[in-house]
């Protein structure tokens, strides 16, 4: 089964302007929802804020004009910035990760492995950014443990309201186990 390499499509939202393109940070955090807008890799694992950086989607060597435009940054791990960093090519170059398109040449596995759909320009993308890299599926497994590990507390916490819910949690508990321990053992055997 394959998956959207997002969690969560991001979506610029921001309409100030600003004589500095580092200022837009905040505002890019949150709406590519601390996460890279390539690789879908949370900010945390790199250092938060403090070690993410801003991506120009067209790079500012080739479109000066666009160095200052909201619409044109994208908050970017520093692998994937690192990797994209002036590249640019047209018509079949990379897609505004913000943009419905982005998931029509890429996908993401049950294990988290992200590879290309299409071809030419889903191979471009994803050999350019190395979105191969290991890291990202290792990345992707630990924040889906911790996504379940805040779903299992939150079933934890409402567990005295009666015999029914019990057993409904329990049941949770028991799937949310179960998908835990596949994704420990894949993640112990990778390592």
């Amino acid at each position: 089964m394959s998956h959207r390499v997002q969690k969560q499509q991001p979506q610029r939202t921001c309409t100030r302007t600003y004589t500095n393109y580092t200022s837009f940070k905040p505002y890019l955090r949150s709406d590519f929802n601390e996460r890279c807008g390539y690789c879908d890799d949370r900010d945390v694992y790199s250092g938060g804020v403090r070690g993410y950086q801003i991506d120009h989607f067209k790079p500012k060597k080739y479109f000066p004009d666009f160095e200052k435009e909201y619409q044109n940054l994208v908050y970017s791990c520093p692998f994937c910035n690192r990797a994209k960093w002036d590249k640019w090519q047209e018509p079949d170059g990379f897609i505004d990760p913000c943009s419905d398109e982005y998931d029509q040449h890429l996908k993401r596995d049950d294990r988290g492995k992200i590879s290309y759909i299409t071809s030419p320009r889903g191979k471009y993308i994803w050999e350019n950014l190395k979105l191969y890299l290991k890291r990202h599926e290792l990345l992707w497994m630990i924040d889906k443990l911790q996504t379940q590990s805040d779903e299992l507390d939150k079933y934890l916490s409402i567990l005295g309201e009666g015999h029914e819910l019990e057993i409904e949690i329990l049941r949770e508990f028991r799937r949310v186990q179960q998908e835990i321990k596949r994704y420990t053992n894949i993640f112990y055997s990778e390592i």
